[in-house]
């Protein structure tokens, strides 16, 4: 296994690569550099975030002559990335979705605005496209909860469309704490079979809790604590879904639950491996291996059904949580050590110790390394601070 990114990590020194290859963030160099790749050893490319997933769907035809590849044709996958584009197709099969809009215009985005009802719901500022500009750009995230008074709505959706170059898209909440969320993955053959498909139910943690008035849907932006679970509601509406797509490849559909009526919407799909792809191994469903088989002509062996309760936990992502929010600590801490017993996949992996020791060291550094930045780079840390040339 080889390893593509354009920036170094911690995780190039895992034990399991045979390779880590840095490129450039260009894409032609990148397509240059995956062909040349594919030439002298060819194998399965998997990309394993959006902007690859884009790259190797735009160029599927051209990497198919070096690379088995398991994701489709830019024509669906540009399809699931296009939000509207994404919900809308939902909808005319049935499948719930949030109440959403996309102004074109300033007079539009300000007639959607001034009809929103912020006084009774909660709203959300998107990129209408997951490879979009940050919606949030402390955060990094493509989402970032609106604010309480229209004429700040506003506000915040002009800031959007003069940072970005294009107006965003304003949805309204569904209403729901973390465990609302309902994950379904599946890998799907190249002849459209299904040949797994699991479901996993978000779980709270206090430490998540936003200061802004509400709890994020999102809360951190990613799944960091999780169970398996039953739910044939969302595991219908999924296949339903990636047929509508005709979807083939690994893929994770994530649905949240109304808090008032128990509804089922779409939030999103995700046509790519998730970080709790480490689950499925443990309950039999092994999703690296069953993908492999599938594109490679073999048939793939997994398990028929699965235990609920097994759960899941990204411990890098939940120590930073304990750290920048302790305002909640000791409720938090409590109900992971109660939930212990049923955790029986990490995202990281411990027989693997060099990534993790790196990581830990430097986050144990950064503290002893602030003075020196705020010595040696004051524009770092206050982006209005000119520097004296």
């Amino acid at each position: 296994m080889h390893a593509v990114h354009t920036e170094r990590s911690v995780y190039q020194f895992s034990r399991h690569l045979a390779g880590f290859h840095e490129v450039e963030a260009n894409e032609e160099k990148q397509l240059h550099y995956l062909e040349k790749f594919g030439r002298e050893a060819g194998g399965v490319v998997v990309p394993a975030n959006d902007d690859y997933v884009a790259l190797v769907s735009r160029h599927r035809k051209r990497l198919s002559e070096h690379f088995i590849v398991p994701v489709p044709d830019w024509e669906i996958v540009g399809a699931i990335f296009d939000r509207a584009t994404c919900y809308a197709k939902a909808a005319s099969i049935g499948i719930k979705v949030p109440r959403y809009w996309c102004p074109n215009s300033d007079a539009e985005m300000q007639a959607i605005v001034a009809a929103l009802e912020p006084q009774t719901c909660d709203y959300i500022i998107k990129t209408r496209s997951i490879l979009g500009t940050p919606a949030d750009e402390t955060t990094v995230r493509l989402t970032k909860a609106a604010p309480k008074l229209r004429k700040d709505i506003l506000t915040a959706c002009e800031e959007f469309g003069r940072r970005t170059g294009e107006f965003p898209m304003i949805q309204q909440v569904t209403p729901g704490a973390a465990d609302s969320a309902i994950g379904v993955t599946m890998v799907i053959s190249p002849k459209g079979e299904i040949i797994l498909a699991y479901c996993v139910r978000r779980l709270r943690l206090a430490s998540y809790r936003l200061d802004a008035g509400y709890v994020h849907p999102y809360e951190l932006g990613s799944v960091v604590w999780c169970e398996t679970v039953h739910d044939n509601e969302a595991l219908d509406a999924a296949r339903e879904l990636v047929k509508l797509f005709r979807y083939t490849g690994q893929i994770t559909v994530e649905f949240r639950r109304d808090s008032r009526t128990g509804a089922l919407y779409l939030m999103k799909m995700e046509p790519r491996p998730v970080r709790a792809t480490s689950l499925s191994t443990v309950i039999g469903m092994d999703i690296p291996t069953a993908l492999y088989r599938a594109f490679t002509g073999d048939t793939p062996r997994v398990a028929t059904d699965y235990p609920d309760g097994i759960g899941w936990l990204w411990t890098m992502a939940y120590a930073k949580s304990l750290v920048s929010n302790q305002h909640h600590n000791r409720r938090d801490i409590v109900r992971v050590l109660r939930g212990a017993r049923r955790i029986k996949a990490f995202a990281e992996d411990f027989s693997d110790p060099v990534p993790l020791a790196r990581w830990a060291a430097g986050r144990a550094a950064r503290p002893l390394l602030a003075p020196l930045r705020r010595l040696f780079c004051p524009s770092r840390l206050n982006p209005g601070l000119p520097l004296n040339r």
